[in-house]
């Protein structure tokens, strides 16, 4: 199988070295991207083919990875659309356009939607996959083992649910690097190293996440094993209660998918 990507920026090129790392023969990979450093630099690392913008090359490709902007999107799938072969399948990786919109720019409904985060720059990601209803097997096939080679992949039951990935795990690592911000930035206040705080601000998240990954116990029972009626921990949590941690929370992840959803219909 051969694919292209359609632009090699940080999440094209973070896929593109997930595939190459699980085995997948560079030379079965082409990159399309208007920038020279970004182009020579997978080829260098990835063994890749790249191209500077759309053209014949494109009839080679089984399926075709959109990693543009939104914004970008409409025009990419309209240049491209008489440059593909009519059994070409469709992985999108934009943020808020729906397959529908998709379908009506490109002329196919052989397509996959995604909805990947910044983990995937190394490797431990989280994607949400939709397939259309007109996805073929191999299309899908394909998708979740692109998806895969850069984390965990999950299959969503209905295109809405992609709007609920985009507002945890898709923006989710965002509220964490704001966590570790002011973890980090609480100890520094108090006469900690820059350098130290970063690090057990880091050693923090890492740790609480991996005992919770391999216990499985609920998150709920996770703290309270931590927390000492009348201990430290206990006075910290008060804090957070009293400021609303939880109705923060709610709201932050309420405006992610609201602002998911408007996208969609914008771009339509």
């Amino acid at each position: 199988m051969k694919i292209a990507f359609m632009g090699g920026g940080n999440m094209g090129s973070a896929i593109v070295s997930g595939l190459v790392a699980h085995g997948f023969p560079g030379s079965d990979l082409m990159v399309c991207d208007p920038n020279a450093n970004k182009r020579e630099a997978l080829e260098t690392r990835c063994g890749v083919c790249t191209h500077e913008a759309a053209g014949s090359w494109l009839s080679e490709a089984d399926l075709v990875v959109l990693a543009v902007k939104p914004q970008m999107l409409k025009d990419c799938c309209e240049e491209i659309r008489p440059l593909l072969k009519s059994s070409a399948g469709i992985l999108s990786i934009a943020a808020g356009v729906a397959i529908e919109s998709l379908a009506a720019w490109l002329g196919t409904r052989d397509i996959v939607r995604a909805m990947p985060n910044t983990p995937a720059k190394v490797g431990v990601g989280f994607t949400g996959l939709f397939a259309g209803a007109g996805a073929a097997e191999q299309t899908r096939q394909a998708a979740e083992r692109i998806m895969a080679s850069v984390g965990r992949v999950l299959w969503l039951d209905s295109e809405e649910d992609i709007h609920l990935v985009t507002g945890g795990p898709g923006s989710g690592p965002a509220y964490v690097f704001l966590f570790l911000e002011a973890l980090a930035e609480a100890l520094e206040k108090r006469g900690m190293s820059r350098d130290f705080a970063r690090e057990l601000a880091l050693s923090t998240v890492e740790g609480a996440a991996r005992l919770a990954r391999e216990t499985g116990e609920d998150f709920a029972q996770l703290r309270r094993n931590v927390t000492s009626k009348g201990g430290t921990t206990a006075k910290a949590l008060e804090v957070f209660e009293k400021r609303d941690a939880r109705g923060m929370m709610d709201e932050a992840v309420g405006a992610c998918i609201a602002r998911s959803r408007e996208m969609a219909e914008l771009f339509k």
